[in-house]
């Protein structure tokens, strides 16, 4: 396969071959190691037909990568060429159709906070909003349907694309519309290719570049909701915490923007950054709000109303300890300290991997009225394995990202049957496995606990259909 690949791209400068120095940083995403025979950083749409017409006809597998911060190796190859999508990341236009309704066409490498910025520039808001979206490239998103904090407001990536411009396996060049009257589910992802409908551009959304890359995409923009302000509020306990986010849910009085949760351990690693407020770091869990308004006597209105009902459920004391983002500057350093957790996690246990140590890091999700049952086992069984572990994020949603900290091999296999069980448990109470991470290669053992054997079979047609000798994405998703 490198003999096949190396007489077809020589030594051309978008190119690196297996055992450059400089290959090295394509190897892997944030969980997984990978081991291709060549990288090419793609300067344009013709490198990559030429390139997959190429692999199509030598039957070498392809993978396809942007800044590769997936959580499940999907960005990572095993084997054969990875295309790095990096340099194609143009807003290409903004189309305004009427006063309430525009849309971005792009190219798929745009950094998602990059495009946000931009559209914003012109009145115009992109809701999808993940933690990395200072590096994450919106085909990424695209690939794993994505969310954010800002999803418990307004979901995730599925319904704000419109349209794709797909590039198959062997060169030949799709395009995917979506009916303007087409409203999907809010649901989070399950596992896998969405089934829900029959129009393909929902199975391109979330395949993980199992079916085809997108080259071209038109994503629905909203008018600007105006300003916010960001709380971080203290809690006792963690149940405190909990029980306090399903009161905003169920009750509706508030109706935040983002609503996160983050716990005890979680915090530990979120107070190492900087900016971080000596008041806040004796809570016991903390919930990360973000409510809109209009104007400032509104502000006022909406500020007065979260602080009485948070009245019910902490003290005096912890009232006046709540950290308030009311100037973008104070909204950054909340945001900044919320992405702490991801990047410390990560920084400090991908020091483990040698070892046979690392993160497990999960993205189940339940139904509401299950998430006091759900977070409850989390918590029994993750005690009882004396392994670190911590729970943080879209709680508002039922979806927290629970990691276990491993520092040897014998935990990180105790991790893994935890996470299948924490995975189990998600299914039987009418959740998924998978939330907005995907599966990869990492995650692609619980397809069964998720799926039948026919829809599994299902998939896999699917697969077929788009990518006759599954070449693209090789290991994400399925066995191969």
């Amino acid at each position: 396969m490198l003999d096949k690949l190396t007489r077809k791209i020589g030594l051309g400068p978008q190119f690196l071959l297996k055992d450059r120095d400089d290959l090295g940083a394509y190897k892997g995403d944030t969980m997984y190691e990978g081991n291709p025979d060549a990288v090419m950083r793609a300067r344009d749409l013709k490198d990559v037909e030429e390139m997959l017409v190429f692999c199509s006809k030598e039957k070498i597998p392809v993978t396809f990568c942007g800044s590769q911060t997936s959580m499940t190796g999907s960005s990572a190859a095993d084997e054969g060429l990875l295309i790095s999508c990096e340099k194609m990341d143009r807003l290409i236009t903004i189309d305004q159709v009427s006063d309430h309704e525009a849309y971005a066409i792009c190219q798929p490498g745009i950094v998602v906070g990059d495009l946000k910025r931009a559209v914003l520039e012109e009145g115009w808001f992109f809701p999808p909003a993940p933690t990395s979206q200072d590096m994450a490239r919106l085909g990424a998103t695209i690939a794993t349907n994505a969310t954010g904090e800002d999803s418990y407001k307004y979901g995730s990536t599925r319904p704000y694309v419109s349209e794709l411009k797909v590039m198959l396996a062997d060169g030949t060049k799709k395009v995917f519309f979506r009916h303007p009257d087409n409203r999907l589910s809010d649901e989070l992802n399950r596992a896998g290719y969405w089934l829900k409908t029959a129009n393909p551009i929902d199975q391109i959304i979330g395949s993980e570049g199992t079916l085809g890359l997108v080259t071209e995409t038109r994503v629905r923009l909203i008018k600007n909701p105006g300003d916010f302000f960001s709380l971080m509020i203290p809690f006792s306990s963690e149940m405190a915490a909990l029980q306090f986010i399903l009161a905003v849910t169920f009750d509706q009085k508030l109706k935040p923007r983002a609503l996160e949760y983050i716990d005890a351990t979680a915090l530990s690693f979120m107070q190492t950054h900087a900016s971080f407020p000596e008041t806040l770091k004796g809570s016991q869990a903390l919930v990360y709000l973000k409510q809109e308004f209009l104007n400032q006597a509104d502000y006022n209105q909406q500020l007065e109303a979260c602080l009485q009902w948070l009245s019910l459920y902490i003290s005096e004391k912890q009232i006046q300890d709540i950290a308030v983002g009311d100037t973008f500057l104070k909204k950054e350093a909340m945001r900044l300290w919320r992405h702490q957790i991801p990047l410390k996690i990560n920084e400090e246990y991908r020091t483990y991997w040698q070892q046979g140590g690392g993160k497990i890091g999960s993205d189940w999700w339940v139904p509401l009225n299950h998430l006091l049952e759900m977070m409850t086992f989390v918590y029994e069984t993750g005690r009882q394995s004396k392994i670190p572990f911590l729970a943080f994020a879209h709680l508002g949603q039922g979806h927290p990202h629970v990691n276990y900290l491993c520092k040897t091999p014998e935990e990180k296999l105790k991790a893994e049957q935890l996470l299948l069980d924490c995975c189990r448990k998600a299914v039987s109470l009418g959740g998924g496995v998978a939330g907005e991470h995907g599966i990869g290669k990492i995650h692609r053992d619980y397809m069964p606990l998720q799926w039948s054997a026919a829809v599994l079979q299902k998939m896999k047609s699917i697969k077929t259909e788009y990518d006759p000798h599954w070449l693209l994405g090789r290991g994400n998703i399925f066995k191969t």
